[in-house]
């Protein structure tokens, strides 16, 4: 299992605490597509598809 980067855990703490990837990276300062990308290595990191859309 490669060490996961704990670089991403601010983005993970953002993107729980506002609940959308717009508001995480507003928060964070960083463009949406910026975050969309750190959004998808969390996924990859933890095998859990996190902050699933629903309709």
């Amino acid at each position: 299992m490669a060490p996961i980067d704990l670089n991403l855990l601010p983005a993970l703490d953002a993107l729980l605490t506002e609940g959308s990837v717009t508001g995480a990276a507003r928060r964070l300062g960083l463009s949406t597509s910026t975050m969309s990308r750190t959004l998808a290595r969390l996924r990859a990191a933890t095998g859990d598809p996190l902050l699933v859309r629903a309709g």
